[in-house]
């Protein structure tokens, strides 16, 4: 375990699904965070659309709504009808908002996603899932603090964030009092002689899903 006020020594690269490079910034502060549980240590990585991702989400958004519009009117019609640019506006303000709801951190010893944070090093369960379109990370931690679906895409876009959130992982796992099944031991690629052995069927119904 790194030390909770420092981060060192930083753990070993973790194997990851989604290879992101988009690491902490040192030039600049983020933007409103939420609170972080500061009684586990200090936030060491965090991640944060800029700006620019903003707007950039926001126009794309605006231009799918225009081409869609625009398809299915047969032309431009539909210029001269405010309602269809009160739809547009607004599809645009809901991207730009959510765009920069996607926040993530970890200290040493915590994680968090939006709001929500757990305790890495004493996770109680752990599950891969969809969500929708996303791939996905369900955790809980002894205290009750629950991520209900945390984007892999996300979780692993810093690696150096991933590093510390996958070193948690393996000792909650290792602690045998952690909840993960054979699937989500495969995708996240922790051994099945850490911590307690999965049933038979367990391992059965994960051949299964990667066939």
């Amino acid at each position: 375990m790194p030390d909770p006020i420092t981060g060192e020594p930083r753990p070993p690269r973790a194997p990851r699904i989604y290879h992101g490079t988009e690491y902490t910034p040192l030039d600049r502060n983020p933007r409103n965070p939420p609170d972080a549980p500061e009684h586990l240590g200090p936030t060491l990585e965090w991640l944060q659309p800029t700006i620019r991702d903003k707007y950039t989400s926001a126009i794309l958004m605006l231009g799918i709504a225009v081409v869609f519009a625009t398809i299915s009117n047969g032309g431009l019609r539909w210029i001269h009808w405010w309602g269809m640019w009160l739809i547009i506006a607004v599809g645009g303000w809901m991207m730009f908002r959510a765009v920069g709801n996607h926040w993530s951190a970890a200290g040493a010893t915590w994680v968090q996603w939006r709001s929500s944070w757990v305790d890495t090093y004493r996770l109680t369960r752990i599950r891969f899932s969809a969500d929708g379109y996303n791939r996905v990370l369900r955790l809980k931690d002894a205290h009750g603090n629950e991520i209900h679906s945390f984007k892999i895409s996300d979780i692993q876009g810093n690696p150096d964030l991933w590093d510390l959130v996958y070193n948690g992982i393996l000792h909650s796992v290792a602690s045998g009092n952690c909840d993960i099944d054979a699937k989500t031991r495969h995708i996240l690629k922790i051994p099945y002689e850490l911590g307690p052995r999965p049933t038979r069927s367990e391992r059965t119904r994960g051949r299964r899903r990667r066939w």
